[in-house]
């Protein structure tokens, strides 16, 4: 199945028609979904699936009704692969050839490299400065209300 936003894929791109060839790295060649998949790959996707995933059962861990057992079973029913098959359709929906091509060399490149190295870290810092930010905003909003807080 391949989705398109209405660009045509092409073997001569921007840099192609500016006197400058474009590399031989084949991506050019590709059909949509299958640079969205290159696209998950070079990010790291698998890994930042792995963080969600952690995330999520940590939170299922701290919830006090849940079944025995419902932990470890909801780890063994994850399939990251049925992730990926759900999110390549939202990613053909919103990014086109030419910029699935051109963020793949980006980030395949030492400088995006170093993005996709620091990307889990980053995330999880900011899902706590978002946490902590949330409290604040929620305690300062209940004190203002003139609402005790514990």
């Amino acid at each position: 199945m391949t989705l398109s936003m209405g660009c045509a894929p092409s073997a001569v791109g921007p840099a192609a028609t500016a006197g400058v060839a474009a590399p031989a790295d084949g991506l050019d060649a590709l059909t949509d979904e299958q640079l969205v998949r290159k696209f998950l790959d070079v990010m790291g996707a698998s890994s930042l699936g792995m963080q969600v995933a952690d995330q999520m059962m940590e939170t299922f861990r701290k919830m006090p009704n849940l079944p025995p057992g419902f932990v470890d079973k909801l780890r063994q029913n994850m399939k990251p692969e049925q992730l990926t098959e759900m999110i390549v359709p939202i990613y053909l929906k919103h990014l086109d050839h030419k910029t699935l091509v051109a963020a793949i060399r980006f980030y395949q490149s030492p400088e995006g490299r170093v993005i996709v190295k620091a990307l889990p870290v980053v995330t999880a810092e900011s899902g706590e400065a978002g946490k902590q930010w949330g409290m604040a905003l929620a305690t300062k909003t209940l004190k203002d209300l003139g609402v005790p807080t514990p």
